[in-house]
Parts: structure tokens; sequence; C-alpha cells
């Protein structure tokens, strides 16, 4: 009887939301999943009923009547709320990641943000738990104060022990929502302390010279499962400027295209504008060298370092990757869409085509197709996955 009990409270759902569509909408998404589903109006019962019902999910407006949204937060603080939670509203997108940020900083398990109108296969992902891995689970461990040691040693043993395992986030064509890629993402899982975002460990692989050796990983990965694909998508790899130096990577990539039969023109290679600055005249020998074989050159940060419309004019790039800090912010920002709308007339005039990064919303994906971008990722498509959560996805979706 108890295994019983917990095995029903894994998949239950308590909905608060007064718009009887809204409540509607997510309760057949959750059902559809196998869940058993609550709806509640009033949040003071929707709270009493969630220590006895011992709720997997909840997904909750943040506007209600009687009862202010942070303060329901308050609630769920005291009451040492385990649930995913998924906070919906029709409120700005700045005052949700406000309400998520609060959330998160009082150790709040929260799945996402869900605006509305809604995305079913958003919301699926979400009530799926498709993945759990994302940027707040390292802040809710770095806000919690776990102390996280990263060497030469340490890394070097996670790369003996086969610890590192790449991540896949889909990219969409903002006009037709077809998707044309997946870019890998690095994640390392360790056996203590969880997984582990690239920002954690990239930068000390790169001081310590192992940074080859995790590109090779990624490569590798990275083509044995996109063989197994739709043969059009293409699979974008973030690559160091520390791997720009001589012709391993060329190498490395010549061989893992003959061992995995992935032609050249499959693979996106994404590099910080920072990569030509050190040895330009090496770098763009190894690039050009690179697009000769057919790989597909992208500048990943656009707008955040030194690049020129010289240095664009004179390297082989083929894409031009526009920043999230431009685009999380261009729903309040002229400036940022400004700069947006500028690069990617830049990008035109170059004959590159443009992917934008950090797409939350739709009112960003929409903004950005009006804008003339080609395609885009981000949370409002899909989180980055694993192998089985990407395949899933890709079916949900409807992609070859």
């Amino acid at each position: 009887m108890g295994r019983t009990g917990v095995a029903k409270s894994k998949k239950t759902i308590l909905i608060l939301d007064q718009d009887d569509d809204i409540a509607k909408i997510i309760s057949l998404e959750a059902e559809s999943l196998g869940f058993e589903v609550r709806v509640f109006k009033d949040p003071i019962c929707f709270i009493e009923h969630i220590p006895t019902c011992a709720p997997s999910h909840l997904a909750i407006d943040l506007i209600m009547p009687s009862l202010d949204g942070l303060a329901l937060l308050k609630n769920l603080i005291q009451i040492d709320c385990k649930s995913s939670i998924i906070l919906t509203s029709g409120i700005g997108t700045a005052t949700l990641h406000d309400a998520q940020l609060t959330a998160i900083k009082h150790k709040l398990n929260v799945r996402g943000i869900l605006d509305r109108p809604f995305n079913h296969l958003i919301l699926k992902n979400m009530l799926s738990d498709l993945t759990s891995v994302d940027l707040f689970a390292d802040l809710t461990t770095a806000l919690r104060g776990q102390k996280f040691v990263v060497d030469h040693d340490t890394l070097q043993e996670a790369l003996h022990k086969n610890e590192f395992i790449l991540y896949y986030q889909p990219q969409v064509n903002l006009l037709s929502g077809e998707i044309i890629g997946l870019e890998g993402l690095m994640r390392w899982h360790h056996p203590q302390s969880g997984i582990k975002l690239p920002e954690v460990f990239i930068p000390i692989a790169e001081e310590t010279g192992l940074i080859d050796q995790l590109t090779e990983i990624a490569i590798a990965q990275g083509f044995n499962f996109i063989k197994k694909l739709n043969s059009m998508l293409s699979l974008s790899l973030n690559i160091s400027a520390r791997s720009i130096k001589d012709n391993h990577l060329v190498q490395v990539l010549n061989k893992y295209c003959q061992q995995f039969d992935i032609a050249p023109q499959r693979v996106v290679l994404e590099l910080t504008e920072t990569t030509t600055m050190k040895d330009p005249e090496k770098a763009q020998d190894i690039l050009n060298h690179l697009r000769t074989k057919g790989f597909r050159l992208s500048i990943d940060d656009f707008g955040t370092g030194y690049s020129s419309m010289a240095q664009l004019a004179q390297l082989p790039f083929s894409e031009l990757k526009i920043d999230k800090s431009f685009v999380t912010t261009m729903e309040h920002s002229p400036k940022s869409i400004k700069v947006i709308a500028s690069t990617i007339n830049l990008a035109e005039s170059l004959g590159m085509a443009t992917i934008a990064e950090g797409i939350e919303n739709s009112i960003a994906a929409i903004g950005l197709r009006e804008l003339g971008c080609h395609f885009g990722q981000g949370y409002y498509f899909a989180r980055p996955m694993d192998q089985q959560a990407t395949v899933q996805w890709l079916k949900s979706w409807g992609a070859p």
C-alpha cells in the first residue's frame, strides 16, 4: 500500500487558476501524460491540499484576486514545498522571472515559466520533466552554498570515467517552425555533486590543456547521435579559441566524419568573437581550411566582443549568432531591438544566415521573425536534453 501511495503522488498535479480555459488546457495535457489532476480557484484551499496530496507538480497563476503571487510563494516556502512548480501568468515576462528568482533563492523547485498563449509542446516538456538539467539547477546549488572544486586532476579523472555527456537543444526555422538542427552542449555528470554546466569546467579545461579532449568527446558523441537522425539536421558545436591553433581540430573532425559517415556540411562550428584575436593569420588559415572541407562556421555571441565588419568580411563565417543577452531583453529594451536589427542587416549584407539564442517566449520568437532573423533556439522551444529526451521531443514536434 505504501508503495502504491508514493507512485500515485509522483503523478499528481494541482492547478491554481481562475481561468477555466487555461486550467482545462493544462489539465488535458497533464491527463494525457498520466497525471491525476486537481483544479483550484481558491489559493488558500490550494495551499491546504499540498501537504495531503504531496503532488509532483504545481501549476500556479501568479495573478489571483484574493492573494498576491509573491505571498503565495512565501506560503509554499513555509510548508517546505518540494513539488516541481510551473509559473503561469499574463503579466510581463520580467515580473515572472523576478518571481522565479525569488522562488529559487528560497529553494523552491521552479520547473519553468509558461507564457500565454501556451505552446502545448513546451507545456508537455515541463510536465514530463524530460530533463531537470538547466541553469536553475546550478543556481540552486550555488545558493545553497555547496562548494565544488574543479582543477586539472578532477577533470582528468572525470574524462577517464566518461562523466562528460553531450546534451542537445533544437534549432528552429522561425518562419516555418521546421527543425533545422541541434546544438550540442556539454554537461558534466559528477557522481557526488550532480550535473555541472560548461561555465563551471570549460575555463579550467582551457587553462589546463584538457579542452581538446573535451572537444573530441563532443564531436564523437554528437556525430554518433546525429547519424541516427534525419540526414538534413545539422549539429552545432562550440569550439574553444584554444583549439584554433593547429590542424589537430581539422584532423579530429575528418576522422569522425569518416567514422560515422557524416557530411561536413551538417556540422556547424561555433566560435566566439575573440577566437581570432591572438593570432589572426593562423586562425584565418585554419578557418579557411575548415570551410574548404565543407564545415560551416558560426560566429557566436555576436555583439558582446570586438567584431567589426572588416573582420566578418575577411573570415569565412557562414552564420551569425545573436547573443541571448539581447534576445532576452528585447521585449523591454528598444536598444536591444536596434542592436538585433542592425546585426541582422549586417549579416544579410554579407550573405550570412542569422540564428538567435535565448528565446524564452512567443513575443521574442515573433519579434525576431519580424526583424528577419532566420533561425532560433531557447527554452520557448526546448531546454537542452539528453539523447533519449531529444528523440522524444523530435517525435512530438513532428520532425521527420
